[in-house]
């Protein structure tokens, strides 16, 4: 028996596709990607995979009628459970539904579209042209990179699309400030704070663009479309205190944690990372846009204060 009709005699199929599907899962209820992060391989790989082998592979089985008939199913379960818990998180705050059922939302999008994937193909793969010839490889080995691609952005867009719309009917009269704060969360009420607490000519330095500053404060491109026309500028973790004296009045150090992982945890986060002479000290209300605290003529020291956002002018 040849490798192909062993293939179309097996429940290697059947099998490949609940491994993608609880793959799948996994990085749902984790975190984004663990699957890849632990084992090497992305599910989305994984996606790809089960899915070209429909396509190409026998499906016409007593077993294969059977999970089509099950993906039906789940299909259905998987897009009710994907927009309601949409509406829900849409109707509370940015991941209200990580932080209280442990779920990440985007996650979902993934088997969802897995479902609609085996769907497509059971009712369109007759469709499909057959490689043969000198097309045996590159023709499979096109669709699969064609579907890894489609599948890792069309995620996104869905999410983006859901994640969005479902805010909209719930927060109609919502102001500007609002739904800024929902999109962004703690981060926005930080730039507010830093445009509340520096003039429109000040300079802002900035935390390295590495972990665990990168998606956040550390990220010039992205802090300045929040605070402009004020000047950003991204330093090292270890600020050179010549350096430091080269900047020009109304001059101002942002004093930030950082959100994501970093090595050893957390004794790196926090910055600056050295001690900085100050003409004034601003905290931040962790819980609010306002100043909290205000020190004149004092010495920065990393973890001496308990609020760990905040400005240092020097």
């Amino acid at each position: 028996m040849n490798l192909r009709r062993l293939y179309h005699n097996s429940s290697l199929l059947p099998v490949a596709i609940a491994f993608t599907y609880v793959s799948l899962l996994l990085d749902t209820v984790k975190y984004p990607d663990f699957v890849g992060n632990h084992f090497f391989i992305s599910s989305v790989v994984y996606f790809a995979i089960a899915t070209t082998l429909l396509i190409f592979l026998n499906t016409e089985s007593k077993i294969m009628n059977l999970v089509f008939r099950l993906n039906r199913i789940l299909l259905v379960l998987t897009l009710v459970l994907y927009i309601v818990l949409s509406l829900i998180e849409g109707a509370h705050y940015m991941n209200y539904i990580l932080n209280t059922l442990h779920i990440h939302l985007d996650g979902i999008a993934y088997p969802l579209l897995f479902n609609i994937s085996i769907l497509l193909v059971e009712k369109f793969k007759h469709l499909v042209p057959k490689p043969s010839g000198r097309t045996k490889v590159t023709y499979p080995l096109l669709i699969f990179l064609l579907i890894y691609f489609v599948a890792g952005n069309m995620t996104y867009i869905t999410n983006m699309a859901f994640e969005r719309n479902s805010y909209i009917p719930f927060h109609l009269g919502d102001s500007y400030d609002e739904k800024m704060y929902y999109r962004w969360g703690d981060f926005y009420r930080f730039m507010v704070f830093v445009r509340q607490n520096t003039p429109e000519t000040a300079t802002i330095i900035l935390p390295p663009e590495q972990d665990p500053w990168l998606i956040g404060t550390g990220n010039p491109n992205f802090v300045r479309s929040f605070l402009y026309p004020r000047k950003v500028v991204s330093e090292k973790l270890i600020i050179e205190e010549e350096d430091l004296k080269s900047f020009p009045d109304n001059t101002y150090l942002l004093i930030s944690w950082g959100k994501e992982v970093c090595n050893p945890e957390p004794t790196c986060h926090g910055w600056p990372r050295q001690d900085i002479k100050a003409q004034k000290i601003i905290y931040k209300d962790p819980d609010s846009e306002r100043a909290i605290e205000i020190k004149e003529n004092a010495l920065y020291k990393l973890g001496d204060g308990k609020y760990v956002y905040g400005l240092i002018k020097i």
